[in-house]
């Protein structure tokens, strides 16, 4: 989770040491410290704020961000004091009040941070996934300019594999909804998945997971229904 594949270090390693190895998608549980778990958790919020605000059928909220055309600064501010309290204090709080919770339904013996910290890497999977819902209707939108490019990569007038005059057309926008929606399922489904292999490691008794994983289960499933709804009304 710390490495941005930037690969210096197999440049700079003088005692050719370093290694490369594949982990399966959607595997990294760690949350290491309360600064990792609010980058988590600001993946997965700014992913459905983004997602209504570009994506929903409401131009009176995307009149808060157009200070390109509409030199609407007020209202920008309003959106970005609203967009950073959602951010960084009410969903972190509620991941708070749900970690609490899990801990007084288990009656495990975890600090309510621990509990934090494992709620906060399984919102991962669903975030990622969130974001995939996200970009979906923009790549299949702009797929056309892409195939273009790939004949005539300079704009010089090149036309190497036929495609560089080929007519705008949106890539199967009968089959976006649906997409959108397996990218839905599939991150709640890995999120849930994480969430109980967290509990299963710590070789903790069947009843005391399902309580743990109760509350954050409960969160990511009332959240993914409201964005199945969105994408595919």
């Amino acid at each position: 989770m710390d490495c941005g594949l930037c690969l210096e270090c197999v440049r700079s390693c003088t005692y050719d040491n370093v290694s490369l190895f594949i982990r399966p998608f959607a595997s990294e549980r760690n949350i290491r410290n309360i600064s990792d778990g609010w980058l988590s958790i600001s993946i997965f919020t700014l992913s459905v704020i983004y997602s209504i605000l570009y994506l929903g059928p409401w131009p009176v909220v995307r009149d808060y961000v157009n200070i390109l055309d509409k030199q609407n600064w007020d209202l920008f501010g309003i959106y970005a004091l609203v967009l950073w309290l959602l951010t960084l204090i009410a969903v972190p709080g509620i991941i708070f009040l749900l970690a609490i919770a899990g801990g007084r339904l288990s009656k495990a013996v975890f600090k309510t941070r621990d509990i934090f910290l494992a709620y906060t890497g399984s919102l991962l999977p669903l975030g990622l996934m969130l974001w995939v819902a996200f970009v979906i209707p923009m790549f299949f939108v702009n797929i056309t300019f892409i195939i273009q490019s790939l004949s005539d990569p300079f704009g010089w007038g090149w036309d190497f594999f036929g495609t560089a005059n080929i007519p705008w057309h949106q890539f199967l926008p009968q089959y976006i909804p649906w997409i959108q929606a397996l990218s839905v399922i599939s991150g709640l489904y890995l999120s849930l998945r994480n969430i109980k292999r967290t509990w299963q490691s710590l070789q903790l008794k069947s009843g005391h997971i399902c309580l743990l994983s109760l509350p954050l289960a409960f969160f990511v499933t009332s959240v993914a229904v409201v964005m199945l709804f969105f994408f595919t009304n």
